[in-house]
């Protein structure tokens, strides 16, 4: 459920208390380590070089403009800000980028109960390493490019510098909201998109960034905090959004749940659609209330038992190694199916109603990737998304 009554700066203090959890600590040592490091090293080596340009000023200068060090050190200090606590944070997110995402991770575990279906935390970081570093340069050269412009502008008396503000504060929260989103596939375009449609949220995220890597000390908490932080704000304000049309998210009924299916996630979410608990939607549903429902269904309806356990299974880490048969007492004989319309046929595969073959045959594909039994999934889904193609392809 969305808590709007969190603010961006609210959810950066979340992440602050949540890298402080046992569960969590040894996960932020590295970031912070890294994060430590490149502070420490720019600045010391930004101020060691305006150190010596200092000496030699002095010794060319004639002494009268000795002055002059009353300006060019407020000029440096705020260079300097501008270049380490904003240029040099890109480089420690590079650096860190891997341990970041696994951090994110971790932090949506502590959040939802639910873990990432990944194994071997180690062992798929080095996997990942290069594809990371890869999508971390991608960030960096589209915050540079965009930097451009807001530094011309940042010579224009106040409104020149509140600019760079607010395009610092988005940097910063597109760079930290990729760690949680990117660990559920969600590409940099679509990233984008989703903040874009929550701009204040993201922007004051941002801001609190921006304003907490400026305080000495506190500075050096800032990417692990600011990681933790824009999980728990992707897990409460993103993540169950679902304003997915057409191509993006499926849709598979049965008597008992309806299952929604996100084709960029891979995210299961739905509602039960009959008995004691109908109309709640599954995520809100506690999983002992769902095996009592998925008990029901084994004796009243195989599709429904199906469905919920693929959902238990994905959503909930519950599997069932040994389910029990799957019957319809000859006491309450089901009613036949209805054949499928192209109606449903498209609500199955998430297509529009203009889909054409090549679009069809496209979300077939990456629904049997998602649902096909030696998958996770089951041979009622599998079943329904193949039925689904017939009709459509027929």
């Amino acid at each position: 459920m969305v808590n709007h009554s969190i603010s961006g700066a609210g959810y950066l203090f979340e992440g602050l208390r949540l890298i402080a959890r046992p569960g969590l600590r040894r996960f932020v040592l590295i970031p912070l380590l890294v994060n430590i490091l490149v502070f420490s090293g720019a600045l010391y080596v930004g101020v060691t070089q305006f150190e010596r340009l200092m000496g030699s000023l002095e010794a060319s200068v004639p002494s009268w403009l000795s002055w002059l060090d009353w300006i060019l050190w407020p000029v440096f200090v705020l260079l300097l800000l501008v270049l380490v606590f904003y240029g040099f944070s890109l480089v420690a997110n590079l650096i860190a980028s891997p341990f970041n995402s696994l951090l994110a991770e971790k932090v949506e575990l502590v959040l939802t109960g639910q873990p990432l279906e990944q194994e071997n935390d180690y062992a798929r970081l080095l996997a990942e390493l290069i594809p990371t570093l890869l999508d971390e340069l991608g960030k960096i050269v589209y915050a540079l490019l965009w930097a451009i412009p807001f530094l011309l502008l940042l010579f224009v008396p106040v409104i020149g510098p509140v600019l760079w503000f607010l395009y610092t504060a988005w940097i910063l929260v597109v760079q930290y909201s990729d760690y949680p989103m990117g660990n559920h596939g969600l590409k940099f375009r679509e990233m984008r998109r989703r903040l874009r449609g929550r701009r204040t949220l993201s922007l004051s995220f941002g801001a609190a960034a921006a304003g907490m890597g400026m305080i000495p000390v506190l500075n050096f908490l800032l990417m692990p905090s600011a990681v933790a932080g824009a999980t728990a704000m992707w897990v409460r304000e993103f993540k169950d959004a679902t304003n997915y049309q057409g191509p993006h998210e499926s849709k598979v009924a049965t008597r008992y749940v309806l299952l929604a299916i996100n084709h960029l996630s891979g995210r299961i979410s739905g509602e039960i659609l009959a008995g004691p608990l109908q109309g709640q939607a599954l995520e809100q549903t506690a999983t002992e209330d769902l095996l009592e429902l998925l008990r029901t269904c084994y004796l009243t309806d195989a599709e429904s038992a199906e469905a919920l356990e693929v959902y238990l299974s994905r959503e909930r880490g519950h599997r069932i190694d040994e389910p029990p048969p799957r019957h319809r007492p000859e006491a309450a004989p089901q009613p036949q199916a209805s054949p499928m319309d192209g109606h449903e046929a498209r609500a199955i595969l998430g297509i529009a109603l203009e889909a054409g073959p090549v679009e069809i045959k496209t979300a077939h594909r990456r629904l049997m990737q998602r649902l096909h039994p030696d998958r996770g999934g089951s041979d009622y889904l599998a079943a329904k998304v193949n039925e689904a193609k017939q009709v459509l392809m027929s």
